[in-house]
């Protein structure tokens, strides 16, 4: 029977989805949302959805990643990649760590500054991003 690395209680994907939910609350105050009008944006029943989001006890579901996206200003690929380097890390490592840019996460600074106005601190790092966003792979934890 196979095996799902990414089992919900594993301390790693505990740890990724808190990563992933500090760069999607991250992304939610630079696009000016509070979690109860980003809740009404995403037709979300509860704000609490995107409470347990942010916290990483939930993960955005994949047939609403376009709608995300397209409420925080961002590209529905760009956004997808985001995520997938905390949702499906090994994947993710498999694809593309032959492109640099997407692999370190380089690429998203310039995305993020372009879409949100986030300004770079030169080193490849955004100011007030969780580090998270920048750190992927074996290094990453």
């Amino acid at each position: 029977m196979p095996s799902n690395p990414q089992k919900r209680s594993s301390l790693e994907t505990q740890e990724l989805r808190r990563d992933a939910g500090r760069l999607l609350k991250y992304l939610r105050e630079k696009a000016g949302y509070s979690q109860r009008g980003f809740a009404a944006e995403i037709a979300a029943s509860d704000y609490t959805f995107v409470s347990q989001i942010e916290t990483g006890r939930a993960r955005v579901p994949p047939d609403q990643v376009r709608v995300w996206a397209k409420v925080l200003g961002l590209e529905a690929r760009e956004f997808a990649l985001m995520l997938m380097r905390f949702y499906d890390k090994e994947t993710f490592a498999i694809i593309f760590e032959g492109e640099p840019g997407i692999f370190d996460g380089s690429s998203f600074s310039e995305l993020l500054e372009a879409n949100l106005g986030a300004k770079s601190d030169g080193s490849g790092t955004m100011a007030e991003t969780p580090p998270a966003l920048y750190v992927v792979g074996p290094e990453a934890k």
